[in-house]
């Protein structure tokens, strides 16, 4: 019988302990008879799933400590992801307890992962008699929450934020009213990361009151789990962008009320539970005190860069005057939006929006923002309706700043190598012209990055409430908004599909309350500061750099546009003469200097420009170009024509038709492995297939004969496959995915995939390593 190996694409593979952990979710209909939490009926079209969580944790038992034999784990467990399939992550046990209190109250574990099919991708989650409560961090998406859907934890919600409606609660955070003035914002730019290697843990008194107990069932255990639930999320965002983490006392159970009539707290949080700490836990005893109350929608940290602060009296507020309340405290809101939030504060960031003005020097979003130190979908101008899990690159610079300052966390050196961050050189563009900010990083350690590049420009006190909306003649301030992080270094301002659609604008999402303008591209003169930073993601101990590039908007050029190509109807025939035009728009002249141009070639609508049809013209505002063979046909033909030594750019306006022959590929072509030249291939690829070859739906499958493998740990062992793809010119374009996977039988159905449709019509190279082999072959897509 053979044994046989099935490596794909975009779906999930087994791996060492996943074939345990991926038969313990299933999915189910949302439609249910039982008791739906009222806090997930705002969720639209949710993806529900039961749970075997008692098989789940007989796989946890087996999970390592966080920082024991290095941090290593060979324990894997799957969680579905928002697009219904299953994802695997090597998970390690990174309790939020201190020792002490996690011995009182062992059925309340917390859990890290680092992503095996995306190793971009993180998972912090937490196990409780309250069930499971996760949030999946990616290298290239959105973040997943999955929480219980219904009271009797029989299912399980998976959801992204976009997939709620608008907030249930307005919450308003008051920090600065009572925002403590002496943190100094003065030399920001000294230690702007998490680039020291160290990560810094911090002891944390979270104090409820019976309210919120009272939420979560009157027990002290209750409050603590659902504490826990909170921390694992906060925690899993300040370890990625701060490296720095929160632990809970060995005895917070002191401070966990249990009735509202006779906790210590009836009104004043700030102070009260200042007081209460003082006299309960010991200024020497917490580096960072909070409350969590279970009524109001509002918070407070009580000060800015606060932590390891003690009071100077009885009657002042210092490192233990934190709060957060929600009617419904719970959730991601809570956790990331409110929680995230007011810690962040705590921790030295500012508020990051600009739809209010409060002379931080931080006020570098648009309108309300979207990142955590903003005010997502709680004011008149909203960029989202729900924060994203991250913080804005200045609120890194602030945090990291203050925290490296501190004294008081206990500080790990994690041995892990800091990752490389280079923006490129500053430019001069033209008025009114998209362009591409395309940076660069490394890492020593081999570990998955993520890019952002971010407008690091403060609002003016002028620029508020309806102008804190991004505008084309705003001279200063805040006019791109950012995204999430992603796997790709390179940002097109706006993003490439509005440039396709001809547009200089983007507006916040459709569905967005009160939304507004959140990029626009300048008419008038203007310097744009940027930042792009890059994260290395490594589960438990991150890293993260940057570096900064200034863009200056000349008002005396541009727009620069495409003028060819704009009509419907028009074919390109191979042979044939054609001419690309485009509006210099003194574009050659001083400051922007751009002598020349290059054209690129789209064959998908303008999803990407792989193609190059001219690598370099003089940019004289017209190109005659003879149509030749080897482009393969398309009727969805796009035009981009972009400076070279430059970073402007724009599309023609419409698709158009090419047809010319494609290249023509051998169906399958083995070329020796590495080595002495003709070597023969290696017995372990013999009977390799990739088909079918050509492929003309989008999807290619691998399938290899592969023989059992054992060692003396495990029997049988896995193993550590992977593949990317490369375009002929050598441009990587399915980045490098890695599989820990056990030989097995199957039958000649090859239902697993590759899924290749978002690339263009043309010839790849695919090169699988499996353990320290590796081949390399081609393939050809054709019309899909």
């Amino acid at each position: 019988m053979k044994k046989q190996l099935l490596v794909m694409g975009v779906l999930f593979i087994s791996n060492i302990f996943s074939a345990q952990t991926d038969r313990i979710w299933k999915e189910v209909s949302h439609k249910t008879n039982a008791e739906i939490f009222e806090h997930k009926t705002n969720i639209l079209h949710p993806k529900v799933y039961s749970l075997d969580i008692a098989s789940l944790k007989n796989t946890l038992a087996k999970a390592p400590k966080s920082f024991r034999d290095g941090g290593k784990s060979d324990v894997i467990v799957s969680f579905p992801n928002s697009d219904g399939n299953l994802e695997s992550f090597k998970v390690r046990e990174n309790s939020n307890f201190a020792p002490e209190l996690a011995a009182k109250y062992p059925e309340i574990q917390s859990y890290l992962g680092q992503g095996i099919d995306d190793p971009s991708s993180t998972v912090y989650f937490s196990v409780s008699p309250l069930g499971l409560s996760s949030m999946e961090l990616y290298g290239n998406k959105s973040a997943v929450f999955i929480e219980p859907y219904t009271k009797d934890l029989s299912t399980y919600v998976v959801y992204k934020k976009s997939d709620k409606k608008e907030s249930l609660d307005k919450f308003e955070c008051t920090v600065i009213d009572v925002a403590q003035k002496g943190i100094d914002n003065s030399n920001l730019t000294a230690r702007p990361n998490a680039d020291d290697g160290k990560l810094r843990t911090f002891r944390l008194a979270l104090s409820c009151t019976g309210e919120y107990t009272t939420y979560f069932g009157g027990t002290v255990a209750g409050a603590l789990a659902a504490m826990n639930n909170t921390m694992t999320r906060v925690n899993g965002v300040f370890e990625k962008d701060f490296s720095a983490r929160m632990v809970l006392i060995a005895n917070n159970n002191t401070i966990i009320y249990t009735n509202a009539a006779t906790d210590p707290y009836t009104g004043n949080l700030n102070l009260q539970l200042q007081q209460n700490l003082t006299a309960v836990i010991g200024n020497d005893n917490y580096d960072i005190g909070h409350i969590f109350n279970a009524a109001g929608n509002n918070g407070n940290a009580g000060c800015i860069g606060c932590v390891c602060v003690n009071p100077v009296n009885t009657n002042s507020t210092a490192k233990g005057s934190g709060f957060t309340q929600s009617t419904a405290p719970v959730g991601d809101n809570f956790d990331i939006d409110y929680v995230a939030h007011e810690m962040g504060h705590q921790f030295g960031g500012n508020h990051t929006f600009s739809m209010n003005n409060e002379g931080s020097g931080v006020n570098m979003e648009p309108g309300s923002g979207s990142t955590i130190m903003g005010y997502a979908g709680i004011t008149g101008q909203n960029v989202t309706m729900h924060s994203d899990a991250f913080f804005h690159a200045v609120s890194i610079q602030q945090i990291t700043n203050n925290i490296k300052n501190k004294t008081c966390p206990v500080v790990t050196n994690t041995g892990n190598a800091i990752p490389t961050a280079d923006a490129g050189l500053d430019y001069t563009i033209p008025k009114g012209t998209p362009f591409v900010l395309t940076g660069a990083g490394t890492d020593a350690n081999g570990d998955a990055l993520t890019y952002i590049w971010e407008q690091m420009d403060n609002a003016s006190s002028a620029q508020t409430g309806a102008n804190s909306a991004a505008s084309p003649t705003k001279a200063t301030g805040p006019t791109f908004r950012s995204y999430t992080p992603q796997t790709v270094p390179f940002r097109y301002f706006p993003p490439l599909n509005r440039i396709v659609a001809g547009a200089t604008t983007t507006s916040s999402p459709v569905g967005t309350a009160s939304g507004i303008v959140v990029e626009a591209l300048s008419n008038v003169a203007r310097t744009y500061n940027f930042r792009f930073t890059t994260r290395d993601n490594r589960a438990g101990g991150s890293a993260n750099n940057s570096d900064d590039a200034v863009i200056t908007v000349n008002a005396g050029a541009g727009p620069f546009v495409v003028t060819s190509q704009n009509t419907a109807g028009v074919v390109w025939n191979e042979g044939q003469a054609q001419t690309i035009t485009w509006d210099v728009a003194n574009t050659t002249a001083a400051p922007v200097s751009t002598p020349n141009v290059t054209i690129l070639l789209s064959k998908d609508g303008g999803l990407t420009f792989p193609t190059v049809l001219v690598a370099s013209t003089p940019n004289d505002g017209s190109h005659s170009y003879t149509v030749p063979g080897g482009l393969g046909n398309t009727t969805n033909a796009r035009i981009m024509v972009k400076g070279v030594n430059n970073v402007f750019l724009n599309v023609n306006s419409q698709n158009f038709t090419i047809n010319s022959s494609a290249v023509v590929i051998p169906p399958v072509v083995t070329p020796p492995v590495p080595g002495t030249p003709g070597a023969a291939v290696s017995p372990i690829f013999q009977g390799m297939m990739i088909y079918p070859v050509p492929s003309n739906n989008g999807y290619v499958y691998i399938k290899t004969d592969f023989p059992p493998k054992f060692d003396e740990n495990r029997l049988p062992a896995p193993y550590k496959v992977t593949y990317e793809i490369y375009s002929m010119d050598g441009k990587l374009v399915v980045p490098k995915r890695t599989r820990h996977i056990f030989s097995r039988t199957v039958d000649n159905r090859a239902d697993e995939k590759i899924d290749l449709r978002t690339l263009p019509t043309e010839a790849y190279m695919i090169h699988v390593t499996v353990d320290d082999e590796k081949i390399v072959k081609k393939l050809l897509m054709l019309n899909k």
